[in-house]
């Protein structure tokens, strides 16, 4: 029963969701890099695909040039200024 019990405990701290905020700060400048995803969902839209046609997606941050660029479905490429 001991088992049991420490495994039910151990899945349930697994699937506890770790509330995190990811800050970039450059110089004098700080962007968090959720508004950086937003940003770039929003550029990606606003060339007219669809926002739930995102299938997959990276950003590569520069901050020397104050630019995220992105890849979205291995095709879509743009950027977006950080700050």
């Amino acid at each position: 029963m001991e088992n049991t019990k420490a495994a039910v405990q151990t899945d349930a701290e697994a699937k506890k969701e770790i509330e995190t905020e990811v800050i970039l700060q450059y110089r004098d400048y700080e962007v968090n890099m959720d508004a950086v995803t937003e940003r770039v969902k929003s550029h990606y839209t606003a060339k007219g695909f669809k926002a739930d046609s995102i299938e997959n997606m990276q950003i590569y941050v520069k901050p020397e040039d104050f630019t995220a660029y992105y890849v979205i479905n291995d095709g879509a490429v743009g950027k977006v200024n950080l700050f």
